[in-house]
């Protein structure tokens, strides 16, 4: 059973019990992400998620580690385009722990100036890391192509002069506008008592210090879409990507997008995979994706091949976009991917941290819930009429975008018609 009620403080409370469990995920969910971030403050959202870890007035760093691990927990977070989380998982007994110390890091932490230093190094050696994994790094790439000067284009990690131009009162500043009770979300998923649950909220974010956040008025953004980028690279492979508009998360047709995709490039037994990687051996890794948000969205085509192989491999990617779109698919072939999707949603609701987060993801896009028949009910609806207008919606007249870090020789790069 899903409970959602709001604290007085304005704090969104989302209670799932799961009794074949026997753990708890614990996820607070702050309505922020890179988007949100202003021409100077590329990385700010990551930073902050950060500096959340690094010591309250209650815990220093290093015990706030301790007292999960003492426990067998598991505690991390994220920053997304659109959104922050922070979450432990502990086994059931131990339900107040994590309410107890997310409230800790959400009202008290301290942003010492010596932690955002030394923090400057650690996001700085994490932008490297990222930068020496090309097949992470495309992805970025592509956005910073599709979404040219848009904040959604920014990296979420920032980039090293952001990082360096941090202080305490801008970090501080960028937290105190966003961090506030009715712009976050307190999701629980797993095996545990809602009273005793209830009670333990009640006592550790039922401060009011942080009320008052208001929308802010979202500028105008240029869309310059920049149609061809090559980072040269010495690498043993070229990786790639090609992308379009996509759709936002509240499109309805969202459910046939997600058949559309599955049936191109999103499983092993996709067209992608089967003609490009197994028929041809030109790739070891292929795949769709669709990157969606609450006002557009991305779908896209990564894959990695020798610079030999460079044009071949665009032009049998597009022939399959192509074969999709114009031939179309069987019902055999949708309804494949409808058992699929379904096969892996239910897979996924094993899981109390995949459970919580699709609360809050929920949450925040749609206003409520959509429970495990419902969505498996919006994938059986999906008919072959609903796939052939998204696919027109993605393909028809599109030119697409193409992206590409290695060691590209091929001088037709410029030249690839990129186009269905």
């Amino acid at each position: 059973m899903i409970v959602k009620y709001q604290l007085e403080n304005g704090i969104t409370v989302l209670l799932e019990t799961i009794d074949t469990v026997a753990s708890v995920s614990v996820g607070l969910w702050a309505k922020v992400g890179s988007r949100h971030e202003n021409t100077h403050q590329n990385g700010y959202a990551h930073f902050v998620e950060h500096m959340l870890f690094k010591g309250t007035e209650r815990y220093s760093g290093k015990e706030i580690a301790r007292v999960v691990d003492r426990v067998g927990g598991q505690h991390n977070a994220a920053t997304n385009r659109e959104y922050t989380c922070y979450y432990i998982n502990v086994i059931s007994d131990y339900l107040e722990l994590p309410v107890q110390l997310l409230s800790d890091m959400y009202y008290h932490s301290i942003f010492k100036s010596s932690d955002i230093e030394k923090e400057k190094n650690v996001v700085l050696e994490e932008i490297r890391m990222y930068e020496d994994t090309p097949d992470d790094l495309i992805h970025d790439l592509l956005m910073e192509c599709m979404l040219s000067e848009h904040p959604l284009g920014h990296s979420i990690l920032g980039d090293p002069k952001s990082i360096a131009d941090i202080n305490r009162e801008r970090l501080l500043d960028f937290y105190d506008t966003f961090y506030k009770n009715n712009n976050c979300i307190l999701a629980i998923a797993g095996n545990f008592n809602e009273a005793e649950a209830r009670g333990f909220i009640e006592n550790h974010f039922s401060d009011s210090t942080r009320n008052g956040f208001k929308e802010l008025s979202v500028p105008e953004h240029s869309l310059n879409r920049i149609y061809r980028k090559h980072v040269k690279r010495e690498l043993e492979q070229v990786h790639f990507c090609i992308g379009t508009d996509g759709i936002s998360k509240q499109d309805d047709d969202r459910w046939a997008l997600y058949a559309m995709s599955t049936i191109l490039g999103g499983s092993m037994s996709s067209r992608l995979f089967q003609n490009i990687r197994e028929r041809k051996g030109l790739c070891y890794s292929i795949y769709s994706f669709h990157s969606s948000y609450i006002d557009g969205g991305i779908f896209g085509i990564y894959c990695g091949t020798a610079p030999d192989k460079f044009s071949e491999t665009v032009h049998l990617i597009l022939d399959e976009c192509r074969s999709v779109f114009y031939k179309g698919i069987t019902e055999q072939e949708l309804n494949d991917a409808k058992t699929y999707l379904k096969g892996n949603l239910a897979l996924s609701f094993e899981s109390t941290e995949v459970r919580m987060g699709q609360l809050a993801r929920a949450e925040m896009t749609y206003g409520r819930n959509f429970g495990f028949d419902e969505i498996v009910e919006q994938i059986d609806n999906i008919s072959i009429d609903d796939f052939n207008r998204v696919c027109d919606r993605i393909f028809n007249g599109k030119k697409f975008s193409l992206v590409s870090i290695g060691n590209l020789t091929d001088s037709s790069f410029e030249n690839l018609n990129v186009q269905i």
